[in-house]
C-alpha cells in the first residue's frame, strides 16, 4: 500500500478562490490535490447525468467519495488540497440527505491535518457559472454549515484574508512553517 501524506486542507464555499489559490500554490512547487467537486460536475454534465448538488446530491457525494480515494492514491505526496470529505458531509447535511455509511464511518485521521485554511465568501470574486449556478447569497449559510462541520470534527480553522492571491499564497506558506516545517 502507497503511504499518503497528510493533506492541509483549503476549504470554502463555491466561488471564494479556493482553485485559484491551489493553482497558485502548485506554481510555488508544493503538490496540490485539485478540487474534485467541479470535475465530479462537469463530468456529469458532459455524459448528462444528474450528479450535480444541485440535481442529484447524492449520487454527487458518492461519486466525489470515490475520486477522492482513487486521487488520494494516484497523488499520495501532495501535501494541501481544494476540499476534503468533511465538505461532502456538509454538504449532504445542507441539503437535508442522509450521510451515507462509508463516509459517515470514515476515518479522517490517516488523510487529513487537522489544519483548515478556510475561504468564506467574498463578493468581489464570486462569478456564476455553469458549475456554480447558485447566487452569492447562498455561499454564506452554506460556508456556516461547513465551518460548524470543521468544527465538530476538531479541525482548527485558520481564516483566509480577502486579499490578493499572492498574498493568500505568502499567508499560507507563513502558517505551513509554523505547523509543518
Amino acid at each position: 500500500m502507497v503511504e499518503i501524506n497528510k493533506k492541509f486542507i483549503i476549504s470554502g464555499p463555491p466561488g471564494s478562490g479556493k482553485s485559484t489559490l491551489i493553482s497558485a500554490l502548485e506554481a510555488t512547487g508544493i503538490e496540490c490535490l485539485k478540487e474534485v467537486s467541479r470535475d465530479v460536475i462537469i463530468a456529469e454534465q458532459n455524459s448528462g447525468s444528474d450528479g450535480m448538488p444541485w440535481e442529484n446530491m447524492e449520487r454527487f457525494a458518492k461519486l466525489v467519495f470515490d475520486e477522492t480515494l482513487i486521487r488520494f492514491q494516484k497523488q499520495p505526496k501532495s501535501l494541501i488540497c481544494d476540499r476534503s470529505l468533511i465538505d461532502t458531509m456538509a454538504y449532504l447535511e445542507f441539503a437535508n440527505k442522509p450521510i451515507f455509511d462509508e463516509l459517515k464511518n470514515f476515518d479522517f485521521t490517516p488523510y487529513y491535518h487537522r489544519t483548515v485554511f478556510f475561504a468564506l465568501p467574498w463578493s468581489h470574486i464570486y462569478v456564476k457559472d455553469p458549475q456554480r449556478p447558485e447566487p452569492f447569497e447562498h455561499q454564506w449559510s452554506l460556508s456556516n454549515k461547513l465551518i460548524a462541520y470543521y468544527k465538530n470534527h476538531n479541525f482548527n480553522i485558520v481564516y483566509l484574508p480577502f486579499t490578493s492571491i499572492a498574498s493568500r499564497v505568502d499567508f499560507i506558506i507563513n502558517n505551513l512553517k509554523d505547523i509543518y516545517f
